[in-house]
Order: C-alpha cells, then sequence, then structure tokens
C-alpha cells in the first residue's frame, strides 16, 4: 500500500496523527461485497493470533493444519477488510467480533509510542508509519521495540490486540452506516 500525499491532506492512514493520542478511527468501505461476520472458527483463530499465536501454534491449539490456518486468516482479513493481522484484530475488536476482556491499565506508553500503535491499528508498515509520523523506519523500529517490551508482547496483532484490552488504544469502526452482512 502506498500512501499519497492526497491520502496524508484528505483523512487517509495519517489520520492517526490529527486523532486523540490513543483513539484510531479505522474507515470500512461502504461497497465492499466481501464483508460478512465472522465464522466460529474464524473468531478462534483470530483470538489466538492475537494473543500472539503462530499458524504452527495456533494449528497445534486447534488441531488443524498450518495450512488451514493460513486458508482461515485470509478469509479473515477479505471478511474485514482488513490488510493483515494487527489491521484484521484492531477491525475486529472495533467491531465486536473479538470480545474485549478488559485488563488492567497497561504501562505508561509515550504519545509517540501511541501513534506508533495506531499506525499499527490501521495496518501500516513500519516504512509508512514512518512516512505519516515524519520519522525514520529505524525510529519506528526502535518505538516497536519499546512497546514490544513494555506491552510485554511479540508480534503486531499481539500488541494492537493488548493494546486495545490495556485501554491504551479505543477503536471506532466507520462502515459509513452500512452494517456488516451476517454470514449466509
Amino acid at each position: 500500500m502506498t500512501i499519497t500525499s492526497a491520502e496524508r491532506l484528505n483523512g487517509g492512514p495519517a489520520q492517526i496523527m490529527h486523532l486523540r493520542p490513543g483513539v484510531v478511527r479505522l474507515r470500512v468501505a461502504a461497497d465492499d461485497s466481501q464483508r460478512r461476520e465472522l465464522t466460529l472458527r474464524e473468531i478462534q483463530v483470530l483470538t489466538l493470533v492475537a494473543a500472539g499465536g503462530t499458524k504452527y501454534e495456533v494449528s497445534r491449539q486447534l488441531g488443524i493444519a498450518p495450512r488451514t490456518v493460513a486458508s482461515h486468516m485470509s478469509r479473515i482479513y477479505r471478511a474485514l477488510g482488513a490488510r493483515n493481522a494487527a489491521h484484521a484484530v484492531a477491525l475486529a475488536h472495533g467491531s465486536g467480533a473479538i470480545p474485549s476482556r478488559l485488563q488492567p491499565p497497561g504501562p505508561f506508553v509515550s504519545r509517540r509510542e501511541r501513534q506508533v500503535l495506531a499506525g499499527l491499528a490501521h495496518g501500516l508498515t513500519s516504512a509508512q508509519v514512518a512516512w505519516c509520523l515524519s520519522l525514520s523506519s529505524e525510529t519506528v523500529k526502535t518505538h516497536l521495540q519499546r512497546i514490544y517490551r513494555k506491552l510485554e508482547v511479540s508480534c503486531r496483532a499481539n500488541a494492537v490486540d493488548a493494546a486495545i484490552r490495556r485501554r491504551l488504544l479505543a477503536v471506532v469502526v466507520d462502515t459509513g452506516g452500512r452494517p456488516i452482512r451476517p454470514r449466509a
């Protein structure tokens, strides 16, 4: 995904800089015909990925093949309109697909680290977050390492999940007034 100057000015992914710290607004395209509710198995897979599980760990816990986990993740991305696992976790929390078991408030996370977390919730790469925040990629990677250490997580999806559960991020999903279609 390439972020253009027009997106930066017109409320695209660079919008992460203009919101209150800790609030992430995710826009979902209203014309996406693939959008639907997740199946129970997809919710199980996404919940385990959000908890930091790799496809191999998830496959062992659910008794399915790693390739099946990858297939479920592809369907989850299409169903939610997500770019990657971290984006899918944020969208699932925002739409209520993953139940939010709130945890005690998290450790102190700086404003810049919250902005980096918001970029992860938007499904951006480190380079894209760096561009949006006018930082170098190395600085973003340093912020990510600090976030992982503070939240005691090991991956982006796990970081977004932990930040939402510890009330460091609040996700608001804007579907443009169109509900997510139930699975037939």
